[in-house]
């Protein structure tokens, strides 16, 4: 199966509760058997959890191969083995290319489960061998419940975090995180100064967040050209955020942006926002970003630029 959605929609944990479903001990009324345990720390004999590699762009065609051979094993103690690739998306083209007779013929009682925010990474052969699942962004009374049932969040609080996340569970949990907040705060500042600024402005904000170490990154283990783009995705997810409660009227919109529907803004932001991470660095996008939406807010209409163009205006 192929499970795509935003993050924060909900796909590891929901792949977590099926494999529990189908390892559990004790049935509906399990209050937590050690098959449960171990399957949510990811320690159970028959689940097969592949992650990158500490500072590597992207799963091997090695992990893959390595992935299958685990598989063509019997299940140890449950009736069926799992194995969940958090990060489709980022097995490169030999990988893909290695798992594909997994994907058509997997061995006998085996669940393969395939997370990625998008299917535009994903060659079409291994496309037509998944069954696809889409997540949405989350209900906003979803998030608030579970910020108040699970996480034991007062309400105010909760539904604070909520109208803040836009239906992504993962923002919603990083409102408790002072640094994490510091920083949205200084994206809209900085992101909307850029925008209706001089030249100088958008250059020296590109220039800002290509060379950012935020507080929040300091506990993850990141190459450097892995923390640019983890800073960059971030800042336009927090600005498409922005621009989205604008287009719903939640927020205004400052008036020396002009009359820029907000839809085009937040296409741009999101069509950027795709791109990362991809050939083109953080800072490039960025720069691109800028000057797309810089000449929308003057002529009152967003013409896409090539980044070929962009490169010579900039």
């Amino acid at each position: 199966m192929l499970w795509t959605g935003p993050v924060g929609s909900g796909k590891k944990t929901y792949a977590l509760a099926l494999t529990r479903t189908l390892f559990c001990e004790k049935g509906e009324d399990c209050t937590g058997c050690q098959a449960c345990h171990q399957v949510l720390h990811l320690t159970h004999s028959d689940l097969f959890w592949l992650e990158r590699e500490q500072g590597k762009n992207e799963i091997s065609v090695e992990a893959v191969r390595n992935l299958e051979k685990k598989l063509s094993n019997a299940p140890l103690s449950a009736p069926v083995k799992v194995a969940v690739i958090p990060e489709a998306g980022k097995m490169n083209r030999d990988a893909q290319n290695a798992f594909l007779k997994t994907l058509e013929e997997p061995p006998a009682k085996t669940l393969v489960i395939l997370l990625a925010e998008r299917t535009a990474n994903f060659l079409p052969t291994v496309l037509s061998r998944c069954r696809p699942v889409r997540f949405g962004a989350l209900s906003s009374g979803l998030v608030e419940s579970l910020l108040v049932k699970t996480y034991a969040w007062e309400k105010p609080k909760a539904r604070a975090a909520t109208e803040f996340a836009d239906g992504n569970m993962t923002l919603a949990l990083q409102f408790a995180n002072q640094d994490w907040m510091d920083f949205v705060a200084k994206v809209q500042v900085d992101f909307d100064r850029a925008l209706t600024g001089g030249e100088d402005d958008w250059l020296q904000t590109a220039s800002l967040y290509d060379q950012m170490e935020p507080d929040f990154l300091e506990e993850k283990t990141l190459t450097a050209g892995q923390r640019k783009a983890e800073v960059a995705k971030s800042a336009l997810r927090i600005y498409a955020g922005i621009w989205n409660r604008r287009l719903l009227n939640q927020d205004s919109i400052p008036s020396n942006f002009g009359s820029l529907p907000p839809d085009q803004v937040l296409r741009s932001i999101q069509k950027h926002l795709d791109i990362i991470p991809s050939y083109l660095s953080p800072r490039m996008v960025l720069d691109h970003l800028f000057l797309e939406l810089r000449e929308g807010f003057k002529k009152g209409e967003i013409v896409p630029i090539s980044f070929i163009e962009s490169a010579v205006q900039i």
